[in-house]
């Protein structure tokens, strides 16, 4: 079962109008820039397919191609990155330009479907196509955009019958802020686990770039939700700091009048533009955010120049609750891309972490208002089940119609707010009444739903959604994991067609903190 946003929603987005996010230069000004590293790639094997799909592995790295031929390097893994190659023109004399269309694909089934057909709410210019006119050969093409990508077809289209195009040298120059750092592997794990947890670096890796990008096809910046994990996933493995700091000083350095701040911040613009989205949740998760990298730094300094935005942002979400504590109905909540939920109490339970975060930050900070915030903390975990707890059922409810949904549970699984007795049987009817494996689609809830079960000591239960569901990717043939996942229909999309959709993904890496707590 799969859900997906209807074309004409105004759910999709949370656009801010007659509100600006302002620029905070000096706090910008702190977001350190990153140095990128580079590791020059060539193909680890090379195919000619025909039109009738017959494929050819070749040896040699000059290849010809005839009319009805497809060139595809196979780089080995996925990448992130720039593309040349070196043509020439073989046989009878130029007399016609060279034609090339070239697709860059980060799965091997990308490289079969036609994109004129695609029909989406995003812009088709996320797909990894290029078309150019080569008018002179011999020439060396430098394809100036960025691509993510394991495989690279080429395709001479309406070319002369009377020579060919040779192609050499292809190289592809991959970049990751921590493309050459290492990993401590895992320890005393099965092979399986091994297997998975190198596939999740290898994502988290392409996604660190200049900030954690959440996907390295598609939107290629900064989303507040995606981050959080990433960077979580981060400290547990690469333990690199320069990058979550970049991260947040540009995060805090965009807030308008009201508090909010900017759900994604655009990165690859000559200067970074906060994005004039804006996702309640997303607000929440900022401040944990915060609180996790001052965990894993103790970082002072970032922490006297974020706490006020914090403040600020904590201020806003009091401001915004209703009259009994709770989030209520609201329309600008993300959560999961499943639209078929309810998500007023998966996105109560992210309250309560943000209002446990940020006692912490106030702590750190010596916020002479602890105490206060304690006490309002108190009074929203009392509401929270008064509102959302059945105990007859021992399954949370969410919104006016009481909605029993997986979110809801899953969510709140993590906060600590039932016994732990209350808690197990709380498990017991999220996996008796759901099927999780097909309702769930996104690597983020099905994270969560893992890191509920080892939490609450459940560890077989929570490894066997791990191996079910990031087991299912890697036996599609993948080497890193996807945006959304669904083993009964692997063209699943979101967006209308799997060309849009990301298969390097920063959020599904989750497993690999996963393992470094719970089995390490």
């Amino acid at each position: 079962m799969t859900y997906s946003f209807n074309n004409s929603s105004s759910e999709k987005f949370q656009q801010i109008s007659g509100s600006q996010f302002q620029e905070d230069s000096k706090l910008l000004s702190n977001a350190p820039n990153i140095t990128l590293q580079t590791q020059l790639i060539k193909p680890a094997a090379i195919m000619i397919i025909t039109n009738s799909g017959k494929k050819r592995i070749v040896s040699d790295e000059s290849v010809e191609i005839k009319q009805g031929q497809k060139l595809v390097y196979d780089l080995g893994s996925l990448y992130v990155g720039y593309f040349t190659v070196k043509c020439q023109s073989v046989g009878s004399p130029m007399d016609a330009p060279l034609l090339l269309k070239t697709r860059f694909a980060e799965i091997q089934t990308e490289l079969n479907i036609d994109a004129s057909q695609i029909k989406s709410w995003l812009p088709l210019s996320w797909i990894q196509d290029d078309i150019q006119t080569i008018e002179v050969l011999p020439n060396q093409l430098s394809y100036r955009r960025r691509f993510s990508c394991r495989y690279i077809c080429l395709e001479p289209i309406g070319q002369s019958l009377k020579w060919q195009p040779e192609f050499k040298e292809p190289i592809f120059k991959a970049e990751s802020a921590v493309l050459n750092d290492t990993v401590k592997p895992l320890k005393h794990v099965s092979q399986w686990i091994q297997d998975i947890d190198q596939a999740c670096i290898k994502t988290l890796r392409n996604t660190m770039q200049e900030v954690f990008e959440d996907g390295t096809k598609r939107d290629q910046r900064l989303w507040v939700s995606d981050f959080e994990i990433q960077a979580k996933v981060n400290y547990a493995t690469f333990n690199n700091h320069e990058l979550p700091k970049r991260c947040l000083y540009l995060l805090g350095s965009y807030i308008d009048d009201k508090g909010r701040l900017p759900a994604d911040v655009l990165t690859r613009l000559e200067e970074p533009v906060a994005d004039d989205l804006f996702w309640f949740d997303y607000e929440l998760l900022f401040i944990v955010a915060l609180k996790e990298y001052m965990c894993a730094t103790s970082d002072e300094y970032l922490l006297s120049n974020l706490y006020p935005v914090a403040k600020r942002a904590f201020k806003f979400i009091q401001d915004q609750l209703t009259n009994t504590s709770t989030v209520g109905n609201r329309k600008d909540i993300f959560i999961d891309w499943s639209t078929h939920f309810n998500k007023e109490t998966a996105v109560q339970a992210e309250l309560l972490m943000a209002i446990s975060s940020f006692i912490e930050l106030a702590q750190l900070s010596n916020d002479k208002d602890v105490k206060l915030y304690t006490q309002f903390f108190v009074q929203v975990k009392k509401q929270s089940l008064t509102e959302c707890y059945n105990y007859n059922e021992h399954q949370f409810t969410s919104g006016s119609q009481k909605e029993i949904n997986p979110l809801s549970q899953i969510f709140m699984l993590l906060t600590d707010l039932l016994p732990e007795k209350e808690t197990q049987l709380v498990i017991d009817r999220l996996q008796s009444q759901f099927d999780l494996e097909k309702i769930l689609t996104t690597p983020s809830t099905q994270g969560l739903l893992a890191e509920a079960l080892f939490k609450h000591n459940r560890s077989d239960e929570a490894l066997t959604v791990i191996k079910n569901y990031w087991g299912g990717m890697l036996r599609q043939g993948s080497d890193t994991f996807w945006e959304v996942f669904d083993k009964d229909n692997l063209s699943y999309s979101p967006y209308g067609s799997p060309l849009l959709n990301g298969y390097c993904f920063g959020w599904s890496s989750y497993p690999s903190y996963l393992f470094r707590k719970y089995l390490q």
